[in-house]
């Protein structure tokens, strides 16, 4: 397939540009939060705050993310493009990082870090994962695993960057000089082409105005056949049909359109009016969208659908899929081992790792982390492997190596561990985008995008504190490794149930048809 349903170009030519611009953006914002570990360090010190508290910047960051991400995701994704938001985000993305630069207090650095760089990120993020799934198709996977491996590019360059900052400059320094690279981001968000700009047909062949597409025409029969065949032959050739006046000659009947104003009663029906499809075409707007001749009349209408119109048909039928419940709750629980970047700078110096050695960890971490999810990116495009099995192994691995955290006591123990945790951590946020796609389908992953990052928030914003809670309460990072292993252990756990969910969603679905039928044939029987 070289193009979408609205004319763009899909796995070709600007799709790539886009891959492109995406990247970029999740280099610069993701790798600040993977780095964040260097500043929650220096911030321990300059304020004297416990890490409790401090820990606190990274849990409510996500819940803002949460608050900020789900009416776009649900609503305003159907009245601005991914452009618009991200612009939006790089904005206060950098307002965040240079009002941190004047801190007194940790907080102001709450403030700044959690609420107002928090809501940047929901503006920012989600909008180029749904645009990524407008312009590819085939190569999805392998789009979704490139633009997240950027991500850990960043990881692995940012360390350098701010480091080298502040040795120079100071962490206020820092701070600032971080907040002028989040601007590129404002170059990256203007490449973001929107599909709408695509022209479904050429200026040439336009409709005339009496031959308009948006006109409903009515379709009248002379017979008393059925206009089921009628029906499906105009649903399938919508939106790039051409109306004629001229009458259609069959050897059965004679289907004559027109456009009169007072058509006869009988034996007619008209098609829908698609302005309103035609004017909303994103994700969101696309799965509202009943394309059916028989609910036109009712659920199509001329008047301008508002932002509560929306709200109403949000379809959240995908919490009805057992599977993806299923994957909702375990993505949560795989969702937790990255909360280990967070401490690792800490723990490191805690024993007594320094900080040249420290700096190296997290760009080895932020190496492996991006060679894997390249990885797994490539693992998911391959139909013989069931992504889910992937998730299963990283997470098992993952859990025994933090259990084993009581064995790193000098520097060449931790640059194995890392380089192991790196490389299997991040693949669950290289592979849940298109494990969301085959669950629920392109149409409704917006909406199930938004409800994983309800869920997704809720856990970590309760597990990086409780984390911090850990280290204070037992003076050492060991039980928080230990809790974070555990997550991960459940995880695999819960993956290995994925084919009963399967067979419970079909046997689910397989009632439901039953069911319309009988009700189908009991109409029939009563009239």
């Amino acid at each position: 397939m070289s193009e979408g349903s609205l004319g763009n170009p899909v796995d070709r030519g600007w799709s790539w540009v886009i891959l492109g611009a995406s990247s970029a953006i999740s280099f610069l914002h993701i790798g600040s939060i993977k780095s964040f570990g260097l500043f929650f360090v220096e911030f321990l010190e300059m304020f004297d705050a416990s890490v409790s508290v401090t820990s606190l910047i990274s849990s409510l960051q996500a819940v803002c993310f949460a608050v900020v991400a789900l009416p776009v995701l649900s609503i305003g994704i159907n009245f601005r493009s991914s452009r618009f938001f991200c612009l939006v985000g790089g904005i206060l993305c950098t307002a965040a990082y240079a009002l941190s630069a004047f801190a007194m207090n940790v907080e102001f650095i709450i403030f700044t870090l959690s609420i107002l760089f928090g809501c940047g990120g929901g503006f920012l993020f989600p909008p180029t994962l749904v645009i990524l799934g407008r312009y590819f198709k085939k190569r999805r996977g392998l789009a979704n695993g490139l633009s997240m491996a950027a991500s850990c590019l960043g990881g692995l360059a940012y360390p350098l960057y701010i480091r080298l900052c502040m040795d120079k400059y100071g962490v206020r320094g820092a701070l600032l000089l971080v907040s002028g690279l989040y601007m590129h981001i404002l170059i990256a968000s203007c490449l973001l082409t929107p599909p709408e700009q695509y022209k479904v047909y050429k200026e040439t062949d336009k409709l005339p105005e009496n031959e308009n597409l948006l006109h409903s025409p009515t379709v009248k029969q002379g017979n008393n056949d059925t206009l089921a065949e009628d029906n499906n032959v105009l649903s399938s050739s919508l939106p790039n049909i051409r109306l004629s006046r001229e009458p259609i000659k069959t050897r059965r009947r004679t289907v004559t359109i027109s456009h009169e104003e007072n058509p006869p009663s009988t034996h007619k029906l008209k098609t829908p009016n698609f302005s309103q499809y035609l004017s909303n075409m994103s994700l969101m707007s696309i799965s509202l969208v009943d394309l059916s001749l028989k609910k036109s009349t009712t659920n199509m209408k001329s008047k301008e659908m508002k932002w509560y119109d929306y709200l109403k048909k949000i379809d959240f039928a995908v919490l009805k899929q057992i599977e993806f419940i299923l994957f909702l709750v375990a993505f949560c629980f795989s969702a937790v081992p990255a909360v280990f970047f967070v401490f690792l700078p800490a723990f490191a110096r805690e024993k007594g790792i320094s900080d040249n050695e420290i700096l190296i960890l997290v760009c080895i971490a932020g190496f492996m982390d991006f060679l894997g999810r390249v990885v797994w990116g490539f693992l998911s495009d391959i139909q013989r492997i069931r992504t889910s099995h992937v998730i299963v192994v990283t997470m098992f691995i993952l859990g025994t190596l933090s259990q084993m955290t009581r064995l790193l006591e000098s520097f060449e123990a931790f640059c194995l561990f890392v380089t192991l945790y790196g490389f299997f951590a991040g693949s669950p946020f290289a592979l849940f985008s298109s494990m969301i796609i085959k669950i629920v389908g392109i149409e409704k992953f917006p909406t199930a995008y938004a409800c994983l990052i309800l869920a997704q928030t809720c856990t970590i914003a309760t597990s990086i504190p409780f984390s911090g809670y850990l280290r204070d309460l037992t003076s050492g990072y060991y039980a928080t490794c230990h809790y974070i292993g555990t997550n991960a252990l459940i995880s695999a756990l819960l993956f290995l149930f994925e084919p009963i969910a399967q067979k419970m969603d079909l046997k689910r679905h397989i009632n439901i048809q039953t069911q319309n039928v009988q009700i189908s044939d009991l109409q029939k029987n009563g009239t």
